[in-house]
């Protein structure tokens, strides 16, 4: 017996992200395979993961949104896949080009202005300079161990930063730092900085449950900006070029808290036939 999924697929900044409107609940249960199926390149639709959109559980929220990494597993949060999803609600009627929606059990605001949408993030925490249990790995020449770091944004990051971007070794370092025992359980995304001015940051990202370098992350360009403030003084706004594209984080004036904003665009619908 088979039946239907109806999908959007949507880049956010290079993050490529299958939608689905799970508000009458068209997906319910364990579905880790399912969604691992369909984010596969060659054999499903392909994705870096997946959104849910389903109702609100507060009343001061337009819906929840829920993020499902390439491996099926739900994660905490994903920045730009939060932007996709305020983009989607608003562009579909959901909610006005100003909202609150909850991730996780946290609310979320959000602004979407024409094909850019601005995110207001959660504090940044946990914050650890150079965990030492680190100290005994073996860096390549050109990245700097005293000025790692790790942080948690609403998933946890681990950031190195290094003379020249293009040349990390973001596959092969990021693998063995992403499963390092300092950061276990969850394991860490790894985050690959380099300065290029006192606001412009290039950054190159390994991502947990993707398990490949990503175009972009959202929540580590912010991870990444917030250590570069605290280590190097930067002042926001900050740029950074990702494989996939320009973000940009800033700090409110008002709040202090941090903005992701960078763009979204639909690239295209469809449905994914589903064999049970």
């Amino acid at each position: 017996m088979s039946s239907t999924i109806p999908f959007i697929k949507y880049s956010a900044t290079g993050n490529d992200f299958i939608l689905i409107d799970n508000r009458r609940r068209i997906l319910n249960g364990d579905e880790t395979t399912l969604l691992h199926e369909m984010c596969g390149r060659k054999t499903g639709i392909g994705a870096d993961g997946i959104l849910l959109i389903e109702n609100p559980r507060r009343a001061d929220c337009a819906f929840t949104m829920r993020y499902f990494n390439r491996d099926g597993r739900e994660s905490e949060m994903c920045g730009n896949g939060a932007r996709a999803s305020a983009f989607h609600a608003y562009t579909h009627g959901m909610a006005t080009a100003e909202m609150y929606f909850e991730v996780s059990g946290d609310r979320y605001h959000a602004r979407v202005e024409s094909d850019r949408v601005r995110l207001r993030m959660q504090s940044p925490h946990d914050l650890r300079l150079q965990p030492g249990a680190l100290k005994t790995l073996e860096y390549p020449e050109g990245l700097h161990l005293e000025e790692c770091g790790f942080v948690n944004t609403g998933v946890p990051h681990y950031i190195v930063f290094v003379n020249d971007v293009s040349k990390a070794p973001v596959t092969a370092l990021g693998r063995t730092l992403r499963h390092h025992p300092a950061f276990a359980p969850a394991g860490a995304n790894v985050n690959f900085v380099e300065m290029v001015s006192p606001s412009h940051l290039k950054l190159r990202t390994y991502e947990r449950g993707v398990e490949e370098e990503t175009l972009a992350c959202g929540t580590g360009a912010v991870a990444s900006a917030w250590l570069a403030h605290l280590r190097h003084h930067m002042s926001f706004p900050i740029t950074l070029t990702t494989p996939g594209g320009e973000l940009c984080v800033e700090q409110e004036l008002a709040t202090g808290r941090l903005t992701l904003a960078g763009n979204v665009r639909k690239t295209f619908t469809g449905e994914y036939l589903r064999c049970d």
